[in-house]
């Protein structure tokens, strides 16, 4: 055999290359209805993850169809509190029968030794129209766990 490339060498390269270059360019195109079409079967989904600190993260996933809120610390075991999206204030106005149900999450009384820290925990949030369902999850994980040090700062 000689030294040199043949053109038939040369034009399978090409082809070859050719092939591989518009594959990357379709998978790149369809990327996002691909994801949609073959990630459809599964079980758990990660709604949203944000960093709170420089050790701590939460997030809220999504299990057949029940949502999750997961709070974990450096060298803490994380914290998972089921995720009703109804704000704190709905809770308390409704009637004892429907906060009983086993879907719906009360919120828990704060022991303080002063009144006003007592009023601003139950104290409607003027901003409740734009909270998102992660700002009411948070809402729910300070007031379940005050010592992870999920303060508002």
């Amino acid at each position: 055999m000689s030294d040199t490339f043949s053109i038939t060498q040369l034009g399978t390269i090409a082809v070859f290359l050719s092939v591989l270059i518009g594959i990357m360019v379709l998978v790149r195109r369809y990327k996002e209805p691909l994801t949609k079409q073959l990630g459809s079967q599964r079980r758990i989904k990660l709604m949203e993850d944000t960093p709170i600190g420089a050790n701590e993260r939460a997030k809220l996933i999504k299990v057949d169809g029940q949502t999750f809120l997961i709070v974990s610390a450096k060298n803490q075991s994380p914290v998972v509190v089921p995720f009703d999206a109804v704000p704190f204030d709905a809770l308390d106005a409704k009637d004892s029968d429907t906060a009983s149900s086993a879907k719906q999450i009360t919120a828990p009384k704060i022991k303080s030794a002063g009144k006003s820290a007592d009023k601003s925990a139950t104290k409607p949030d003027t901003k409740s129209a734009s909270n998102t369902p992660f700002l009411e999850a948070m809402k729910q994980a300070r007031l379940r766990n005050p010592n992870l040090g999920l303060d508002q700062s």
